[in-house]
């Protein structure tokens, strides 16, 4: 059996962002949910290819004043970040997370 591809299936696999166009947008569509000037470590970032999503996750001051490691969901084809929950971190979890993430520039991505 032949495997036939329309113009449409065409179009859209060709405006698929690349993986790093992708994040971009990812960390543009995560500053939006977080306050400006707010200190936020990113601590890993993991890319599904075959799913074409971002796993991103972040640490922050949580809602009950602790430090807490959030987990988001980019998806890239429906252009949809996802929040997947939270945990609070030890204070050993939170040196580690400053020592070893990359400090996200919340307000330079909102400006984006």
């Amino acid at each position: 059996m032949q495997q036939v591809s329309t113009p449409a299936m065409t179009d859209m696999i060709e405006t698929l962002p690349t993986p790093e166009e992708s994040l971009a947008e990812a960390h543009r569509r995560l500053a939006r949910v977080l306050r400006r000037g707010e200190l936020v470590w990113i601590v890993e970032e993991r890319y599904d290819a075959p799913h074409t999503t971002w796993y991103i996750d972040a640490v922050r001051l949580g809602a009950q004043g602790r430090w807490v490691r959030q987990r988001h969901r980019y998806d890239a084809q429906a252009e949809t970040l996802y929040f997947l929950g939270e945990r609070p971190l030890s204070d050993q979890e939170f040196r580690a997370a400053r020592q070893n993430g990359t400090l996200f520039d919340v307000a330079a991505w909102q400006d984006q």
